[in-house]
């Protein structure tokens, strides 16, 4: 299943919407939880929850569906849809902020991304914030203060080397210890990397595999009058940032301009409050460290599913 970065460009533009959210796999002591965060399965099943978002034709986000809308194939094999909800929850927000040289040009573009998005965060999220450069910086633990975490990094400038991969990879392993079931980390940045021990393709394995959407808005770098070589790295770093988000199921933006910034911001928004929640009991045969494929669809014209690509069980 493919997803596109979202261009928010000039009134009229016809941006889609991609939303992947995560698919998140439950064991039996989920029914130990309450009804409203689990509802109670057989003890000898595994319970998988799919996290779904539903769009437009013109990319607005669609709510009230029915489970009946649905349909959710595992393997390319149609599955009993056991348990479904709709709900808007908090989440564990972990940032990854690119204050490294390479992105002098698009720094004041970043900062106001970030000033953009803390405004529309539930009071009840949580967030903690991770910078590159040189090596990795972590600015604050998870909190719910976000004016404290804007105010570390308002007057910050650009400088050294990007260790982009390397602080994203440890962010997702600081991610773990959010609060919430939901889980999310959002990277800005322009998706250069030039001091990272880890490689992309680490860095992909391990998101791939982990329990949260990474959205990520790409800040437009590069002048008209850049070199070639200059534009040919711009594209390479949005299409890196294109291809994580498309992972691990989130979407990726390209943002140049104060308009642009504010719509990343609420479909971001929109991605994060407003979601379905499909269970369903797979097969118990031989699912221990394989990879399984999931499908989601979606009845109603101009209406499309996005749902992880799948998951696995170690």
């Amino acid at each position: 299943m493919r997803s596109h970065r979202i261009r928010s460009g000039p009134a009229g533009a016809v941006c889609a919407v991609t939303i992947v959210l995560v698919a998140a796999v439950w064991s039996a002591a989920a029914q130990k939880l309450s009804l409203a965060e689990a509802p109670a399965f057989r003890a000898d099943s595994t319970l998988v929850l799919v996290p779904v978002a539903v769009v437009d034709r013109r990319g607005a986000v669609v709510n009230g569906l029915a489970r009946d809308a649905f349909t959710l194939a595992e393997d390319g094999v149609r599955q009993q849809i056991r348990t479904f909800s709709e709900e808007d929850a908090p989440v564990s927000i972990g940032i990854v902020l690119d204050l490294s040289g390479s992105m002098r040009g698009a720094l004041g573009v970043a900062k106001e991304s970030l000033r953009t998005l803390m405004k529309d965060v539930n009071p009840a999220d949580e967030a903690f914030l991770n910078t590159v450069s040189t090596h990795p910086r972590a600015y604050s633990e998870f909190t719910h203060d976000f004016d404290a975490v804007l105010s570390r990094v308002a007057f910050e400038s650009a400088g050294g080397d990007t260790a982009l991969i390397d602080t994203i990879y440890g962010s997702l392993k600081e991610l773990r210890s959010g609060i919430h079931a939901r889980k999310a980390l959002l990277v800005i940045s322009d998706g250069m990397d030039n001091h990272s021990r880890y490689s992309r393709g680490e860095l992909l394995e391990r998101a791939v595999e982990s329990d949260a959407q990474i959205y990520t808005i790409a800040v437009g770098n590069a002048a008209p009058y850049a070199k070639p070589m200059q534009m040919m790295e711009e594209k390479r770093g949005l299409l890196f940032l294109d291809e994580l988000a498309a992972k691990t199921g989130g979407i990726s933006f390209a943002v140049r301009s104060g308009k642009e910034i504010a719509d990343a911001a609420a479909r971001i928004g929109q991605a994060l409050r407003n979601q379905y929640v499909i269970g369903y009991a797979p097969r118990g045969d031989d699912r221990g460290g394989r990879w399984h494929r999931i499908t989601v669809k979606v009845a109603g014209s101009g209406t499309r599913a996005y749902a992880r690509e799948g998951y696995r069980i170690d």
